[in-house]
Order: C-alpha cells, then structure tokens, then sequence
C-alpha cells in the first residue's frame, strides 16, 4: 500500500472516530524521523485550556536560561492566589513557599491552576508573549492566567492550534526552542513524561511507548498534545484539539482512539 494510500486511511478514521463526537475538531501529527506531516485544519484556533501549560514551561525555561530568575527562587503562596479547578494547591493553606521547579512540576504533571498562575506572575506576561513570538507560535496567545473565566467571558481567552501544539513537542525534542539550552529541553521532557492525566493521548498506546503530553479540558473544549517515542524507534508528535462536542467522556475516547490510529500508521 503506498504513503499516500495509507495516510487516506489514517486520516478516514480519524475523521469518523472524532466526527462521532458532533463539535469540531483538528489535529497535527508529525514523523520526526521522516518529516512526514499528517494534519487536519491544523491552524484553526481553539481555546487553549491547560495544553497553554506546555508554553508556560518554555517561557520559564527559557527566561532561567536568559539568567532573569532561577528555579531555585522561592514564591509563596498568597489567598489571591489560589483558584479552583484542577491541582493541589487550592486545598492549602496559604503561606507554603515553593520553589520555581516545584511550581512548574505540579502545573504539568497535575495540572495545577494556582501552580500556573504563580508561574505566570513569576516570569511575567511581557516575557511569554516576547518568547511565543520569537520561538514562533505566532497564534498561541495567554491573554488571562488560568481559570479566570470572567476574562474569558469578555473575550479575552488564552488561545493554541493544533500545529502549534505539536510544534513546541517537536522542537524540545530537537533541542531547538530557543532560548533554551540542550540542559533545559531535556528537563522539560522529563516534567512531561510524568504526567498523571492519561485518559486521551497515551491511554491506548502500547506500554513500552514513552510518552511526554500535557492535556486540556475545559466545560466546551477537550485537547492532547505531546511527543511519542515508540520500542521501534520511531518519533512523532502529535495534538488533537476538539470543541463543542456532544458528550466529554465519548470526545477522550475518540482522542484516545485516534492517538492510537496514528500511532500504528507511523509506528508500521
């Protein structure tokens, strides 16, 4: 069966698995050993949800590289802080200091809000957006911190596409996220790696499959993106971004569905 044949197919079931779900939806998956690019309307816009964290440890890599704050620094958690949504530090009391890695940890691997927003005033708005635009993600904006829906309501929401999404996994794992260093790729792979939320992207994959991800989910919109390095050798990465679906436990399904789809398709 030829490329062209086999991405056809790939790409049919994914479309059904993903149009069962009502809504709409876009994904962007590359072969990191090949080039070979499989996307569907990959630059539309969606409302980020927490993929926005994967950027957010860039920024704060980068700006530790830059030698504007170190992960050593200490913040301490403040009552005006704390918001609700996922994470553990909204069940705290407020006063606990913790370390600039220790924020970052808990924003990827629980997906914490209150450890994302203390992130967010530690390197500052100015320096992720300067740092979006300069490694490229010209359509990943962070117009609110997180969980501030009242922003949201008034139109300023954080937004991502699906190329993006992929894009940021690809150049950590090439080393080429600028400005950080070789050091500083590898240690956010290794935050990554250690995600606890499962249930989309690597939920289907074989066990032996090393996966780096970092999900999203809010009320209307439910995203996976993240790097999957497979026992064959092959790499890709990949992001599946959906909104406005029927039912949210059937919309992680298909997500999981389709990771797996195109998993065998570049794992063959």
């Amino acid at each position: 069966m030829s490329t062209e044949v086999s991405q056809h197919s790939v790409l049919q079931q994914v479309q059904d698995t993903l149009d069962a779900c009502g809504g709409r939806w876009s994904i962007a998956a590359t072969n990191l050993s090949t080039g070979e690019e499989v996307a569907v309307r990959a630059d539309e816009t969606y409302s980020a949800a927490s993929v926005i964290k994967t950027f957010l440890l860039g920024a704060l890599l980068g700006a530790r590289d830059e030698r504007r704050l170190e992960l050593s620094d200490k913040a301490r958690l403040m009552p005006e802080d704390v918001v609700g949504g996922s994470g553990i530090l909204c069940e705290l009391e407020p006063g606990h200091e913790f370390t600039l890695l220790e924020l970052a940890t808990l924003m990827i691997v629980l997906s914490d809000n209150t450890a994302t927003n203390m992130v967010i005033e530690a390197v500052s708005l100015p320096y992720i957006e300067s740092f979006l635009e300069s490694s490229g993600f010209s359509h990943t904006k962070l117009q609110r911190k997180l969980f501030d829906m009242e922003a949201r309501a008034a139109g300023r929401d954080n937004l991502i596409t699906a190329r993006e999404s992929a894009l940021i996994f690809q150049k950590i794992k090439a080393h080429t996220l600028t400005p950080l260093s070789p050091d500083s790729c590898e240690l956010a792979l290794n935050i990554l790696r250690r995600q606890q939320h499962k249930n989309k992207l690597p939920h289907l994959l074989p066990k032996d499959a090393i996966v780096a991800n970092k999900p999203g989910w809010l009320d209307d919109a439910s995203h996976d993106a993240g790097l999957v390095e497979c026992p064959s050798g092959c790499v890709f990465s990949l992001a599946i971004l959906t909104a406005d679906w029927n039912d949210s436990v059937q919309v992680e399904s298909a997500i999981a569905h389709a990771s797996r789809a195109i998993y065998d398709y570049f794992a063959s």
